[in-house]
């Protein structure tokens, strides 16, 4: 990982060996420049640094500018945390409710899948059949379609009032969904 400096100060980064190249033409360069060649050229090698730590539900990592490091004597990189924006959040909350409805169609459909049917929609056509077996199984079908969607539906409205956290992922709810098991 590079940087360009102009006049001492970072004017492009990252930079690339390959940018490099492109900007310096008729200059033939190894694989590997040392960081005298790459000086000679304006370059400076930049040096990894330890992320922060961070929140990723209410916080956001990013790169700055990389600033020289005196008692190192080299150029390393710069992080800072910052707090998400309201359209962040509100971005990342429905990107995590609709992974939830993903997995919770997904857990539905597995489990029509245990008894041969396409999926839960399959399953719950067949409540009206003449043949008893498939009659009842269809009916639960119904009824744990139901259930699961109205408790998933009661966790998303006590999330928005508030009187639950966010869920950070379908892990976090799917205990609370009604069990399935065939009667």
């Amino acid at each position: 990982m590079y940087a360009l400096l102009t006049n001492g100060a970072i004017s492009r980064y990252p930079y690339s060996i390959t940018d490099l190249r492109r900007d310096n033409p008729q200059t033939s360069f190894p694989a590997e420049p040392s960081d005298s060649t790459l000086v000679d050229f304006g370059a400076v090698r930049v040096y990894f640094s330890t992320q922060p730590s961070f929140d990723p539900d209410t916080q956001a990592l990013q790169e700055d500018a990389p600033a020289y490091v005196a008692p190192n004597s080299r150029w390393e990189q710069v992080w800072s945390v910052r707090q998400l924006t309201a359209e962040e959040l509100a971005q990342k909350q429905q990107q995590v409710q609709d992974q939830i409805v993903v997995e919770t169609q997904a857990r539905l459909d597995t489990f029509a899948q245990t008894r041969n049917y396409d999926g839960i929609l399959s399953t719950c056509t067949y409540a009206n059949s003449p043949t008893l077996k498939f009659q009842q199984e269809g009916q639960y079908a119904i009824q744990a379609r139901d259930a699961t969607w109205s408790t998933l539906y009661s966790i998303m409205l006590e999330v928005q009032a508030g009187t639950r956290p966010m869920p950070s992922g379908y892990a976090d709810i799917e205990a609370d969904l009604p069990v399935l098991v065939w009667p």
